[in-house]
């Protein structure tokens, strides 16, 4: 049997959205801080949102155009 194994891969859009967040982040509070990341998929896409604790807030990735 082998090991269950998830890759999600974001897109350069997504990536370019996810390091602008976090850089915006640093720079209020100074640090990163952890996060949470959510992957579902509907049949037709992946969603993707990512859970900041530091900030209490999350940012949606989900490109609705690759649908």
């Amino acid at each position: 049997m082998s090991n269950f194994s998830i890759n999600v891969t974001f897109t350069d859009k997504q990536q370019k959205i996810y390091k602008e967040w976090q850089e915006h982040i640093k720079a209020i509070y100074g640090e990163y801080g952890s996060y949470s990341h959510t992957f579902h998929s509907d049949g037709i896409g992946m969603h993707i949102s990512v859970y900041s604790h530091k900030t209490k807030t999350t940012l949606e990735l989900t490109d609705f155009d690759d649908f």
